[in-house]
């Protein structure tokens, strides 16, 4: 049996929220990229992007990056950016859900091949198990849950919720 935690519109108030830390926290710098983590991670920060241009008139990158979730090292990374976008740019790397922070740790070591001035990342839910030496920097929601427990984050309709079972 599943419940819901997040309807839509609660999702686009953490979306806002995120939105508003990363305008204050990137407010003097001029490049700023923000790569998803395809298919709810993408969706998430495409929107995102979307909020930040509706409140600072300024260039936001969106790009997407596909990562073998279950085994990362047996497949390469894809992502859609060019490196020299990246260069002395700040990235915010975007997922629905952190769990051990295996996904997340990939994604970082992918980018820091780079010469970025930063790397930040960004989850819907956060929670808390997590295995590896990666915290989210931008976090709608920290989630205490048992290992057993499955959140979910469903994008159908344009809309996006998230459920517990």
């Amino acid at each position: 049996m599943s419940s819901q935690i997040l309807n839509a519109q609660k999702v686009k108030q953490k979306i806002r929220r995120i939105a508003l830390e990363i305008i204050e926290r990137t407010y003097a710098e001029e490049k700023v990229v923000i790569v998803g983590i395809k298919n709810s991670g993408f969706e998430l920060a495409q929107r995102i992007c979307d909020e930040l241009k509706r409140f600072e008139n300024k260039e936001y990158s969106c790009y997407s990056m596909l990562i073998n979730k279950t085994s990362p090292l047996e497949t390469p990374i894809e992502t859609d950016v060019n490196g020299d976008e990246l260069y002395n740019s700040i990235i915010i790397i975007v997922d629905d859900v952190q769990n051990s922070g295996k996904t997340m740790a990939f994604a970082v070591k992918h980018f820091l091949q780079y010469r970025v001035k930063s790397i930040q990342t960004c989850v819907l839910i956060d929670r808390r198990h997590n295995l590896f030496p990666v915290r989210a920097d931008y976090v709608g929601l920290s989630l205490s849950t048992t290992l057993k427990e499955h959140v979910t984050v469903d994008t159908e309709d344009g809309n996006i919720s998230v459920s517990l079972s």
